[in-house]
């Protein structure tokens, strides 16, 4: 899901909704509030799709960084496991050895 425009219809949507109530209790004329409440939406609208724009980019670099962490991790258990398995087969083939003699 992309962030930018879902951060901004909510900032978009804030927006116009204070402007309404702001407007509204200031006793201003409806022509004002809807006026100020529109340029309200717009502003608050390019306001958030910055925001979700720098929350989309974290997010993506937060994952990838989880990501890398987690490959990391894995790795290390699997080689872990190798190696017992390794050792384990080089335990059997020193045991074996002297009875094949």
């Amino acid at each position: 899901m992309k962030l930018a425009p879902f951060i901004s219809g909510i900032f978009g949507v804030l927006g116009f909704c204070l402007s309404t109530m702001a407007g509204a209790a200031a006793d201003n004329t409806l022509e004002t509030i809807l006026t100020h409440a529109l340029l309200a939406t717009a502003i608050c609208y390019v306001v958030g799709y910055g925001v979700g724009l720098i929350a989309q980019q974290v997010s993506l670099e937060h994952a990838g960084a989880i990501s890398k962490a987690v490959k990391a991790q894995d790795e290390a258990v699997e080689r872990k496991r190798l190696e017992d398995l390794a050792a384990e087969a080089a335990a059997g083939a020193e045991t074996a050895a002297p009875q094949m003699k």
